[in-house]
């Protein structure tokens, strides 16, 4: 919860539980249903009930962790729209066991399996016209027609895992991979490669009118304009970001490693959503609301309507977990418990939102959060020795 240069407050709108792992994918319907997929093999749609609440029906069609999802509109071969679901492989001594595979789901009903990747899907993304995109470590994308539920072209060029793959307005696709760069493809060939992130590239979100933005594991968020130019480039972590989405407003919505989602606008952080575990996915939903995936396994939503915001008891139970954390020491450098301010430290206001303080309480290392939207300091849990849980995981890189 966090304020933003116009005054206006992302409060929680909801929490919605039921996945029994992290919450891998995160998508928005424009009826105002939700999709969300897991690591629990399952993929949920959310169908709202009121104005903070959802109800849940379960997708079950995959065999192994479903890692992305994505929503495609009616469309001439399927007018009621699709739900897609990418899957993992599992491969056991060199043998795979489970093959990767996009998961297309007609109201409610596993309508295809769509295989030709060889490893993991992990990036999915749709167009009007009825094609559908997806992204593997495989070093691929792939096209797919849903008229005829088959593979309609590859992408080949990557030299390491694509993560995203985004149709642009001009019907072009630009991909990105853990090669450090993104690609624009045309008739399926490159003819543009983009460069300036140090790290994986991890997703990618369209940006109406200017380009795309991109986003990935050096913590930076960049904006880029078609013809290749890197139009605005913001280090907004120290941390690996996952995700990135576009608001209607034309903020930008980076989620991460840092157990944050953070809102950016003209280039500045202007709002910064603590969550209590590893924020994998974000989604935007056609009325500016903020839709995120964590490892807690619960999928949140965050408004600025006040006529949608969570009431007390629920809001309550949210700060419970945020304050419930336990922080690695090793995420902070490591922590001397005699040098830390007291409590009166609380007394003074952050210097930005989101900005965090480590203050000595009880004979214990607390961490806090500068909330600018409410102007207080948010409990986000205590220090520990070790690594860290909630899942914030290795940075390993595929």
């Amino acid at each position: 919860m966090a304020d933003t240069a116009m005054g206006e407050v992302f409060k929680l709108r909801c929490e919605l539980a039921g996945h029994e792992q992290d919450v891998r994918g995160v998508a928005s319907c424009e009826d105002g249903r939700l999709v969300s997929c897991s690591r629990d093999t399952t993929v949920r749609t959310w169908t709202p009930t009121g104005s903070t609440t959802f109800e849940s029906a379960v997708l079950m069609g995959h065999e192994h962790f479903v890692s992305c999802v994505a929503v495609m509109p009616p469309s001439p071969s399927l007018p009621s729209g699709a739900i897609l679901s990418g899957g993992n492989d599992r491969t056991i001594s060199g043998q795979c066991v489970v093959a990767p595979v996009v998961n297309v789901w007609v109201e409610g009903n596993l309508a295809a399996s769509l295989k030709g990747h060889t490893l993991t899907v992990c990036g999915l993304s749709s167009d009007k016209a009825g094609r559908v995109y997806s992204a593997s470590w495989d070093k691929t994308a792939m096209v797919w027609d849903l008229s005829s539920m088959s593979s309609v072209g590859k992408l080949e060029g990557h030299e390491q895992a694509v993560w995203s793959v985004l149709p642009l307005e001009d019907g072009g696709l630009v991909t990105a991979s853990a090669d450090k760069t993104c690609k624009l493809w045309r008739d399926g060939k490159c003819v543009h490669t983009y460069v300036g992130h140090t790290d994986c590239v991890r997703s990618l979100a369209l940006f109406p009118g200017v380009g795309f933005v991109s986003c990935g594991n050096d913590g930076s968020v960049r904006l880029w304009a078609v013809s290749g130019e890197c139009l605005l480039a913001k280090q907004i972590s120290d941390n690996f970001l996952y995700c990135v989405a576009v608001l209607p407003t034309m903020e930008v919505a980076a989620s991460g490693e840092d157990k944050t989602c953070k809102i950016v606008r003209d280039g500045d952080v202007v709002a910064t959503l603590q969550h209590p575990g590893s924020v994998w996915s974000v989604a935007c939903t056609p009325e500016g609301d903020i839709v995120t995936g964590c490892a807690d396994g619960v999928t949140r939503v965050f408004t600025r309507d006040a006529g949608r915001a969570a009431d007390a008891e629920a809001v309550q139970v949210y700060e419970a977990r945020l304050a419930s954390q336990t922080t690695s020491s090793q995420q902070i450098g490591g922590v001397d418990l005699a040098t830390l301010p007291g409590e009166e430290a609380l007394l003074e206001a952050g210097k930005k939102d989101g900005a965090t303080i480590i203050i000595k309480k009880g004979g214990k290392a607390h961490v806090y959060s500068w909330n600018a939207g409410e102007h207080k300091w948010d409990a986000l849990g205590t220090v520990a020795d070790g690594p860290g849980e909630g899942g914030g995981g290795g940075k390993t890189l595929f």
